[in-house]
């Protein structure tokens, strides 16, 4: 997206049009958006931005992140697990696919 379609889609935003230039500056130099392209922008280029990261990249960063504290990482990755399993949204396919998973992983180590 450029700054434009970015100032546009959010509505509730903390900040004014103009400022959107340093956020994203910002965001670069943190690694956290990337420039993917320029398209034309009236007269002028605009630099298209994306997010550096997948959706499931930035999740395993956040649980890594929240694990990282705990005393027994090895006990809350497996919470974790058995949390996520345990939802209602976890059908037969994905049990299938965590079991491929796993077993590649043990085969692995």
């Amino acid at each position: 997206m450029t700054a434009v379609e970015i100032n546009e889609l959010v509505k509730d935003k903390s900040w004014k049009d103009t400022s959107i230039h340093l956020i994203l500056n910002s965001m670069l130099d943190k690694g956290i958006v990337i420039v993917d392209g320029m398209v034309r922008s009236g007269r002028t280029y605009s630099r298209v931005f994306k997010a550096a990261t997948t959706p499931e990249e930035y999740s395993l960063m956040q649980v890594k992140q929240n694990t990282s504290f705990a005393k027994d990482k090895n006990s809350a990755m497996a919470n974790l697990f058995v949390s996520l399993i345990d939802s209602d949204e976890v059908n037969i396919e994905t049990i299938n696919k965590i079991e491929a998973l796993i077993k590649k992983k043990k085969e692995g180590l």
